[in-house]
């Protein structure tokens, strides 16, 4: 009689760890992933801001001594972005490789897309916005009108960095949520110049 209560005492307590452990490993997981997410959007927000500090600084282009425009460089906001966590790809977030195809994404037109940034498919979108309340952006700032928008120490005009990032689930969890989702993080700033004319 006592040794068919150990063995089924010993099988409760088997399929007992089975269900507990699956639903401890789950959570373990997630806990794990969502940690990973935290910190890949710590880097990206750190990215963008990056961005945007650099580009709320706009360049004086000049023709023989003329002013003729008051612009964002786009090439090398997008080169601070990049490079934002050093020159190596390290860490969790990899700002090299933002859509994740494993290719170092320099030069690539559907990462980087200011000349469109009504384009979804761009990780990186650079906007030149304008209006008085930064939760209202419409449009584009005017660079070449003489003192207008960009032209008119930004009056109005702001910077705002949008990146997209592919991230791959750790734990791939639950098929519900896919192998991975895509983080995005925006950060706006005012232009900050004092040029008019």
């Amino acid at each position: 009689m006592r040794s068919t209560r150990r063995r089924k005492t010993a099988g409760q307590a088997i399929v007992e760890f089975a269900l507990s452990a699956t639903v401890i490993f789950l959570l373990l997981s997630a806990a794990v992933d969502l940690g990973l997410i935290f910190f890949t959007l710590q880097a990206l927000r750190a990215a963008a801001q990056e961005g945007a500090t650099y580009g709320s600084y706009p360049i004086i282009v000049t023709n023989s001594g003329q002013v003729t425009a008051v612009r964002l460089d786009y090439q090398e906001i997008y080169r601070r972005i990049r490079f934002a966590g050093g020159d190596r790809p390290s860490g969790i977030a990899n700002l090299f490789d933002l859509n994740g195809d494993g290719i170092d994404d320099a030069g690539q037109d559907a990462v980087f897309n200011a000349r469109n940034p009504a384009n979804p498919n761009g990780f990186v979108i650079i906007e030149n916005p304008k209006g008085p309340n930064p939760a209202n952006l419409s449009g584009t700032c005017a660079t070449t009108t003489p003192r207008v928008d960009m032209r008119n120490a930004g009056q109005n005009c702001w910077i705002r960095v949008t990146i997209r990032y592919r991230y791959r689930l750790f734990f791939p969890f639950a098929p519900a949520f896919g192998r991975e989702i895509i983080l995005r993080v925006t950060h706006t700033m005012p232009i900050r110049s004092q040029f008019v004319g």
